[in-house]
């Protein structure tokens, strides 16, 4: 089977480096590299960065849970398949390898950086910094190197998916094809991301004026002894869940496309696609593997898998019980993003379609 574009490529005249050009020569790097360093903890090299640290307990990456042997193993494992499926992709030997199983592959791998590697601290960071507060470590570092690395084989095996069906490889459409699905579910895939932080604000925003919501009062007193700056984080991470809620309604409003004429500096002008992209789609990603890793630890609490200690598991139910909706939040967010870049992107300029 033809697996190439090259008609519609040679369209354009001028040359331009295409992202997907580059793409299988960067999950390759990232493989090698990353598998490397793997192959070093596996050896007993320090500064293996799956570990549960004082204080993260339930709450860490699943894959702290294994050894450093077995953790190592498994990633210089996928590394090597990782190298192999990424020269498949673009080799011409490749084709005898069958496409669904380096699709498969690739998006399980995807999945697995972007879900499982990561934990809490990553959203943490990122809401911290809004306090002027920058807890960064190694370990944080790691799951930002795993993030990019899912990242990169997404846009990898989308790429590879766009070859395979002889689509247009800068935008995936082929003639004749109907618009993209979740452009029709835009709204309420907007609208459901935009809700969803309000159980979480509001516990915040309780706290913050003293109002034990979920929780008991002593709980509330003991928080402020540890973290003298509690009221004010209260009032920062509520702020935070509402602001981005208002900002997610500018996926599907007008003033998401066009900046108002009152804006300082870019007043009346479009908005860029990618200025509303990348930002969403990294809080997407950090939510939605948070909120996988506290709902993990509030049912392994709930079934008493592990005892209820320490102030935040004996009130699980007041202070992780609201971010349970951080997975369908996440989730929500990164689907109607996807939305709103369809729906933006307007005619291709290496094939000529639009939608």
């Amino acid at each position: 089977m033809e697996i190439g574009t090259q008609k519609l490529e040679n369209k354009r005249g001028k040359h331009i480096i295409k992202w997907y050009s580059w793409i299988g020569y960067a999950i390759l790097f990232w493989s090698v590299i990353y598998g490397s360093m793997n192959i070093y903890w596996l050896l007993g090299g320090k500064g293996y960065p799956f570990i549960q640290e004082e204080g993260t307990g339930v709450f860490s990456a699943l894959f702290t849970y294994l050894p450093v042997q077995a953790g190592s193993a498994v990633f210089c494992v996928l590394c090597i398949l990782g190298i192999f499926f990424s020269l498949a992709m673009h080799q011409q030997w490749g084709r005898m390898v069958p496409p669904r199983l380096i699709i498969v592959f690739s998006w399980g791998l995807a999945i697995f950086l972007l879900l499982f590697i990561t934990d809490y601290r990553l959203i943490a960071s990122i809401a911290y910094a809004f306090l002027l507060k920058f807890p960064y470590s190694w370990q944080i570092l790691n799951q930002v190197a795993c993030l990019i690395g899912g990242l990169l084989w997404v846009f990898a095996v989308i790429s590879y998916q766009r070859k395979v069906r002889n689509a247009c490889r800068d935008c995936g459409r082929k003639e004749k094809a109907k618009p993209f699905v979740l452009i029709k579910w835009a709204k309420w895939l907007t609208y459901t991301a935009a809700i969803a932080p309000l159980p979480y604000a509001i516990t915040r925003f309780s706290w913050a004026l003293g109002i034990p919501l979920g929780v008991e009062r002593q709980m509330l007193e003991d928080f402020a002894k540890v973290n003298p700056m509690a009221t004010l984080t209260e009032w920062v991470f509520g702020g935070l869940c509402i602001g981005g809620g208002l900002l997610t309604l500018g996926l599907i409003q007008k003033w998401g496309e066009v900046f108002p004429n009152w804006f300082p500096l870019f007043g009346g002008k479009r908005v860029p696609v990618l200025m509303a992209v990348i930002p969403a789609s990294i809080v997407a990603i950090a939510l939605t593997s948070a909120g996988f890793i506290f709902a993990f630890g509030f049912l392994a609490v709930a079934l008493q898998l592990v005892p209820a200690e320490g102030m935040v598991l004996s009130e699980i139910v007041g202070t992780i019980g609201p971010t349970l909706s951080w997975m369908p939040w996440g989730a929500a967010l990164g689907l109607s993003t996807v939305s709103y870049y369809y729906r933006r992107r307007g005619q291709c300029d290496y094939c000529g379609r639009n939608d």
